[in-house]
């Protein structure tokens, strides 16, 4: 494949990595020389009717997002010989996950701000219906730019839920199908229920903790079958009870716990006010109000969620689809056995409900 040029458009020049369903090069576009990034589903796959629907659904997704914190996508099209392709922009800096191996825990000011522009990409998203549903932080790049060492981008909305205008969601597998990134999946996208922009506002939780403290919520979860019971039915300590050496405000403390509440009704309503409540944190800081580790009033609820953007329906997800981009470094995890021992544990919830109510 290296050295084939795409659709008389993008030239492949090396691999970047490959999974089970496509691989991702690193290419220049001919007429403008510009480097970029080439997801490329394997030829083999066009056959299923179901994966392609799922890439069509990626690249009209990400040709519909704008804002200068999720990744950009330049082109999105099938060359003559069936061949399906995605061109972005190719990001040079690490990921979160890269990040947070080598320096976690990390300074409350670097998270806050980190959150805040991980918000912005998202309100954008769901603006117009789509919920991420895998925020991990491998999927969360920090690129060096001018006067910004690090410049969130948020991408592979690989597995995001798009609305149709008329309120439903896209079912491009079968019904109850759950994916996604299971240490950072809500309370409710474990259960199969309905989700919208606060099954995000969960993970993005999940990704405060575990930078602020370098453990995820539930450290103590040694298997998968733990780890779902503690996120259905558990609360973790504060932040700054797990380091209480870093002198995490009582504020912040506030922010990631209501973040992480177990229904979508104990949360932010929308991921703006998550960047409002953020960027209300690093101003109070930079005026001096608020002292490093001072306990503060916590961040009180709205009166009632309300939710920008179309809320998406039912628990169908597409089918796996390549890998992102920056896929290559970054470590995987074996869902499927994880996501059948959530399957059963479900069920025997939903068993137990019932039998207790006769």
């Amino acid at each position: 494949m290296v050295g084939r040029v795409l659709a008389e458009r993008f030239r492949i020049e090396a691999k970047l990595g490959e999974g089970g369903f496509g691989a991702v090069y690193r290419g220049t576009q001919t007429r403008t020389g510009r480097h970029v990034a080439i997801k490329l589903l394997h030829p083999d796959m066009t056959r299923d009717q179901n994966l392609v629907a799922r890439f069509r659904r990626e690249g009209e997704v990400l040709c519909q997002l704008r804002d200068a914190h999720t990744v950009t996508t330049y082109d999105f099209d099938q060359t003559p010989e069936g061949l399906l392709f995605i061109a972005m922009e190719l990001l040079e800096g690490p990921t979160l996950h890269d990040v947070f191996r080598r320096e976690a825990p990390l300074n409350w000011q670097r998270v806050v701000k980190i959150l805040a522009e991980i918000c912005s990409a998202l309100a954008e998203a769901h603006e117009i219906g789509i919920v991420h549903r895998d925020l991990k932080p491998e999927n969360i790049h920090l690129e060096p730019r001018p006067g910004h060492a690090e410049f969130v981008k948020v991408l592979d909305f690989g597995i995001a839920k798009v609305m149709r205008g008329d309120g439903t969601a896209q079912q491009l597998t079968a019904t109850g199908q759950t994916l996604g990134t299971l240490e950072y999946m809500s309370p409710e996208q474990l259960m199969g229920k309905p989700l919208d922009g606060r099954s995000d506002v969960y993970a993005i939780g999940v990704l405060a903790y575990e930078m602020l403290t370098g453990q995820l919520p539930f450290p103590e979860a040694t298997g998968p079958a733990q780890l779902i019971s503690a996120q259905l039915k558990s609360t973790p300590p504060p932040p700054s009870s797990v380091k209480p050496g870093l002198n995490i405000p009582g504020e912040v403390d506030a922010l990631v716990t209501r973040m992480l509440g177990k229904t979508p009704e104990e949360r932010f309503a929308n991921v703006t006010e998550v960047r409002t409540t953020c960027e209300r944190l690093l101003g109070t800081t930079a005026s001096g109000r608020m002292p490093a580790g001072a306990p503060s009033a916590p961040i009180t609820s709205p009166p009632a969620p309300v939710y920008q953007g179309a809320p998406a329906q039912g628990g169908g997800a597409p089918a796996p689809v390549p890998p992102s981009p920056q896929d290559a470094t970054a470590h995987k995890r074996a869902m499927w056995p994880w996501l059948l021992i959530a399957g059963v544990l479900a069920l025997g919830a939903v068993a137990s409900a019932i039998i207790l109510n006769l």
